[in-house]
């Protein structure tokens, strides 16, 4: 029998309520932050403000990724966020930014948090996912995000996301954060729903391919 890794648990690891004393200032400060940002954008003719999308960006762009898709989208959004703490941290910015959370992963929770996320993108959430996370390999998109398209029939909407001065964190997806002030570019690109001739394995190289090239190192 395998034993668990304390770090991605079973459970979901929730903030406790009393430390969103800090976690508010936190996050106005954050959005502060994001708001010098110069944000460019390009594709936004391919998309409706209200579609029903899976948004899919890599993991190492998630620090721009809600400020962009509420610039950009009208319809709630659903993230898939892991189980772990940082996971819990990450719940509790999104929740401050108006983003619910649905939590989980490829390797903990993944059957119930892929039914979860059917479910709010069938009553009309877009779902937002990174396919290389929440652990890796770095940008290397998991099949899991193509489950859900063919569940929910809905097609993906590429959010590549390019920083022209940034920092990154020692992490295992090399954590990019944009400088204030600074320039991001974002590619936007609609991929339909997979056809039934196409396999998971086929769908994921696809999407892997096409988002790397409109994302930034």
């Amino acid at each position: 029998m395998s034993q668990s890794n304390p770090e991605w648990p079973e459970v979901p690891v929730v903030v406790p309520w009393y430390h969103w004393v800090w976690v508010l200032p936190v996050a106005w400060a954050l959005r502060l932050w994001l708001a010098t940002l110069r944000i460019n954008i390009s594709g936004a003719a391919v998309i409706s403000k209200d579609e029903t999308y899976l948004i899919t960006l890599w993991h190492d762009r998630l620090f721009t990724s809600a400020v962009v898709a509420k610039r950009f989208i009208n319809r709630p959004i659903t993230a898939l966020i892991s189980t772990s703490k940082d996971g819990g941290w990450l719940v509790a910015f999104f929740k401050l930014m108006g983003i619910k959370a649905v939590r989980g992963s490829s390797s903990k929770r993944g059957a119930a948090a892929l039914m979860s996320l059917t479910r709010a993108v069938r009553a009309g959430d877009c779902a937002g996912v990174t396919p290389d996370g929440p652990k890796g390999p770095r940008r290397e998109c998991k099949t899991g995000v193509v489950a859900l398209a063919k569940l929910t029939q809905r097609p993906f909407l590429l959010m590549g996301i390019s920083y022209h001065r940034a920092v990154r964190l020692n992490s295992w997806d090399a954590f990019a954060i944009p400088l204030p002030f600074s320039r991001v570019d974002v590619t936007l690109d609609v991929v339909p729903v997979p056809a039934e001739n196409q396999t998971d394995e086929q769908v994921a190289q696809a999407i892997q391919k096409k988002l790397t090239a409109i994302s930034g190192d």
